[in-house]
């Protein structure tokens, strides 16, 4: 059954190659969840059972790459000359910090595979026509996951906290270089050199808004993210971002606990460095961004492919917002997104 124009159907999309959202890219910034929820309460099944199972392709990303980075950060510690007893040590004290409500231990591929069951459950009762059921299990789908991703995120970031105590902070930056080095190759699509740069902006939006959906970006934690059209740029706005935002929010009616507060206390940058904006403050799993966005496509072929202002600790403790830009043109990027990675812009 087809969707309205703007509503829940998907197709393929070329410029990310698969399957998305159909809609305007000013669209792209709606909840995949509140889409399948809509498609539910029109009597569209099919098209709700198609977005429920593209939540899941939403979320892999994030899934794939906390399990990866998990183990390169472990074996980055290993390498690096910590004592095998004190990176135990450590992988301990994230086990009993990230335990389950109920006091289970807590296993990604397992909750993994719990989430994707719930959402197999939902896409049988919108084949069974039973919206109420099936909308129950879309919300118990979107939750599960929530505390997934979280806690699968909160270890990657709780490892990269024992390479500042037992390494140093200097070792984040160059750590993320490592960890991200196959992404890095892909940018390279987004050089002028190889691609007329008006045939990257529609993907770098689109790249950015799938993967904020995916790790339940904005209030209430739905997957929702402002995008808005300048003149100059594209603007996506994450109230909070799920993955790096959350961390720094104090707010007991969302869930939320300063991840640089006890009991977690990890770190944030104390020193400015080119890697993370040149500002004190930044969660050190939050460098990824500034390293991905701004500083490695500015080394590689001259300029930012998104220009990140990222919150900062303590001040995001009461929110704030991450905004991310994508510049119309490379030329109209501003000087001091080249300052906060320690670079020139080009005359």
């Amino acid at each position: 059954m087809a969707g309205k124009p703007g509503e829940a159907a998907l197709a393929f999309d070329a410029d990310l190659g698969h399957i998305a959202p159909i809609g305007a890219l000013i669209e792209q910034g709606e909840s995949s969840y509140r889409r399948a929820a809509r498609a539910l309460a029109a009597g569209r099944f099919e098209d709700a059972a198609q977005l429920g199972r593209y939540t899941v392709e939403e979320a892999r990303e994030g899934h794939e790459l906390y399990a990866a980075w998990r183990d390169q950060t472990r074996r980055y510690l290993l390498r690096e000359g910590v004592a095998e007893k004190v990176v135990a040590a450590e992988q301990a004290r994230l086990a009993g910090l990230l335990r389950l409500d109920d006091g289970a231990p807590f296993d990604a591929d397992q909750r993994w595979a719990e989430f994707k069951g719930l959402i197999d459950d939902f896409v049988f009762s919108c084949g069974a026509g039973n919206a109420t059921r099936a909308g129950e299990q879309l919300e118990a789908a979107r939750l599960s996951w929530r505390d997934t991703h979280d806690r699968a995120c909160d270890w990657v970031y709780g490892l990269q906290d024992a390479v500042v105590r037992h390494l140093g902070e200097a070792r984040i930056g160059p750590l993320w270089d490592e960890l991200m080095a196959p992404m890095y190759e892909t940018y390279d699509r987004y050089d002028t050199n190889h691609t007329p740069w008006p045939q990257s902006i529609r993907r770098l939006v689109l790249v950015a808004a799938e993967s904020l959906r995916g790790h339940l970006s904005g209030p209430g934690r739905m997957g929702d993210i402002e995008i808005t059209e300048e003149p100059e740029r594209w603007v996506l706005s994450f109230d909070p971002c799920g993955s790096g935002g959350r961390t720094y929010r104090d707010d007991a009616g969302e869930g939320y606990a300063p991840r640089m507060a006890p009991p977690y206390d990890f770190a944030v940058t104390e020193e400015e460095h080119d890697w993370a904006w040149n500002k004190k403050g930044i969660c050190v799993y939050c460098v990824h961004c500034c390293q991905l966005n701004q500083r490695m496509p500015t080394t590689r072929f001259g300029y930012p492919t998104r220009v990140v202002d990222p919150p900062t600790w303590p001040e995001a403790k009461t929110g704030g917002k991450c905004v991310w830009s994508v510049y119309k043109d490379p030329s109209l990027v501003p000087e001091d997104a080249y300052r906060q990675v320690g670079a020139k812009k080009s005359p």
